[in-house]
């Protein structure tokens, strides 16, 4: 069983729904993740998405960039043209908050997001997520893991955020953001309902599992995006964007909602 006070993320429950046996070796035993792939092609597109999100993150600090970006070369100079051009609608959102993190209780467990960029204003809140790979259609991405367990955190605990005010889950507004669309999903009291019993009856079932009993998949293309592929002698053994585990940051960084 799952100790008490176990933080699940959008990448935890993603690899769960994706490999149990993933999960137990990754969140229960502590086997540690490849750090690099092997694939030249790979690894190169994967630090292409580490300095995107970090000239973002510099960016949105206030920080000036432009030296990086006159060396960066393409697609990452491209990228970051398209985001000048074309930057998230964030109008009425003053405080900007780059690299947020955020935890809220789900029983005896927490359910933690860590947004690649949160604006606060009076009125309304948007998460912004960056994505430089393949972007799924929106009809996709208003189901996906990631865009429940990010609206649904700061729809119950951004008051933290928010001077201590709550915040409606009208108010707020998750946007994917990619140089070359954006998909914008606008949330509702209704939804929010749905996302929180989705979110909280699975969480509890995969609680109630023991890790004895999480097995590997038996569709074996599911191995080609996991580091573990070895360990269970199948072929694969990468990922295919680059996505910062919430996982690595300190416990005391996520702000945590009562």
């Amino acid at each position: 069983m799952i100790a008490p006070g176990f933080l699940f993320t959008q990448t935890a429950l993603r690899t769960y729904r994706e490999c149990p046996y993933r999960f137990r070796l990754r969140y229960l035993e502590g086997v540690p993740w490849p750090a690099t792939p092997a694939d030249p092609a790979l690894e190169r597109t994967l630090e292409l998405g580490r300095r995107f999100h970090e000239l973002a993150r510099q960016h949105y600090l206030g920080l000036e960039v432009s030296e990086q970006v006159r060396f960066a070369g393409k697609p990452l100079a491209d990228w970051w043209k398209a985001l000048q051009e074309r930057p998230p609608e964030l109008s009425g959102c003053e405080r900007l908050y780059p690299e947020a993190t955020l935890s809220v209780p789900v029983g005896a467990f927490r359910l933690s997001a860590r947004y690649d960029l949160l604006a606060i204003g009076e009125m309304k809140a948007c998460i912004v997520d960056w994505k430089t790979g393949e972007l799924p259609p929106a009809a996709a991405l208003a189901e996906d893991v990631q865009t429940r367990v990010y609206l649904c955190v700061l729809a119950d605990g951004g008051a933290a955020y928010h001077g201590g005010q709550p915040l409606a889950p009208e108010d707020l507004r998750l946007i994917y953001w990619h140089p070359e669309t954006t998909v914008a999903i606008d949330y509702d009291a209704r939804r929010h309902e749905e996302n929180r019993a989705f979110l909280v009856e699975w969480i509890a079932q995969i609680a109630r599992r023991a890790p004895e009993e999480m097995w590997p998949v038996e569709d074996h293309r599911v191995c080609a995006r996991c580091g573990y592929a070895p360990v269970c002698g199948r072929p694969g053994g990468g990922v295919l964007e680059w996505e910062e585990e919430e996982e690595e940051m300190p416990p005391e960084w996520p702000v945590e909602a009562a």
